[in-house]
């Protein structure tokens, strides 16, 4: 944890105060969506699958079998792929709360919030806690950076770009002291 801290402290500005520091766990790989990804990922693996094979024997057009390639993947990556995602985020994704901002940073990109927002809500399960800022309710479509519907994919793996959805610390074994942090700050 000492490695966390000291790459949350090189992105303090002058003053700040760091009050808590943390790391999602990386034994805690499944959430609830899973019941239905994991099924449609294999469901879709297998048909994408027996749909190529049929159609390189049958000498189908190149284009079709690279469309088909390119749907295999997208399969394989959702019944497998999106985990080495998220175990690579888990790895190397800090959380840091300080008297002025949330951060998730890996050393190359920080994202953050302000942290005396109270718009923050809270989701416990089996000794963790997920905490996510509402910054995407008001936005009620697929392609301005986030809407409802995407919200779904969080820490699936399959959200692949960090900017979509609400700012949010996963999967964080060190709730008490998580929680007491945001409320210091936020005043909530």
């Amino acid at each position: 944890m000492q490695e966390a801290r000291h790459l949350v402290e090189s992105r303090l500005h002058d003053g700040e105060e760091l009050l808590w520091v943390g790391r999602s766990d990386p034994g805690r790989m499944f959430v609830h969506a899973d019941r239905f990804l994991i099924p449609f990922g294999a469901l879709w693996t297998g048909f994408v699958a027996t749909g190529l094979v049929g159609a390189a024997i049958g000498s189908a057009h190149p284009a079709v079998l690279v469309a088909l390639s390119a749907l295999l993947l997208l399969g394989l990556h959702v019944l497998g792929g999106r985990f080495l995602v998220k175990r690579n985020r888990k790895r190397t994704d800090v959380y840091a709360v300080t008297d002025r901002r949330v951060l998730v940073t890996n050393g190359r990109t920080t994202r953050e919030t302000d942290a005396r927002r109270t718009d923050w809500y809270v989701d416990r399960t089996e000794g963790h806690v997920t905490v996510e800022w509402d910054d995407i309710s008001h936005l009620d479509t697929l392609f301005l950076n986030g809407s409802e519907s995407v919200r779904q994919y969080a820490n699936t793996g399959l959200d692949l770009t960090s900017g979509r959805g609400n700012f949010a610390l996963y999967d964080v074994a060190d709730a008490d002291a998580l929680l007491a942090a945001l409320r210091t700050t936020s005043g909530r």
